[in-house]
């Protein structure tokens, strides 16, 4: 009777570790859904050397090129376009226009929605 109660306790102890050990092995952290912000201008080149784009307080990325056209979502970083990929949520942007080193204009800051799996486009305009 000892014997089958210490088999018994040791086989309870036993499936104890074996489920700590598992759930222990379980990555917790989910996907943080993410979606795209996409910057780009139409300003002539005469106007500016560069825009800094802004996100909630930080530069984020440099424009130095016009647009020739609209970007299209998921559209990689260049000179033209700052593509960022930011987690779903709500966010300050602005921008800093330069030309010959010296700030010659911005825009006031404005809140942009990042939606799960989606982009938005922001044009700074003239």
């Amino acid at each position: 009777m000892k014997n089958l109660l210490n088999k018994s306790r040791l086989s309870s102890i036993a499936l104890l570790f074996v489920i700590v050990f598992t759930f222990s092995c379980k990555d917790d952290k989910e996907p943080v859904p993410q979606g795209n912000l996409l910057f780009y201008t139409n300003y002539t080149p005469e106007k500016y050397d560069r825009i800094d784009v802004i996100v909630d307080g930080k530069i984020m990325g440099s424009i130095s090129e016009t647009a020739a056209v609209r970007p299209e979502c998921n559209a990689q970083g260049s000179a033209a376009v700052v593509s960022l990929t930011l987690p779903v949520g709500s966010y300050a942007v602005s921008g800093k226009r330069y030309k010959g080193g010296e700030l010659v204009g911005n825009w006031k800051a404005s809140s942009a929605s990042v939606t799960i799996e989606e982009c938005k486009r922001i044009r700074f305009v003239e």
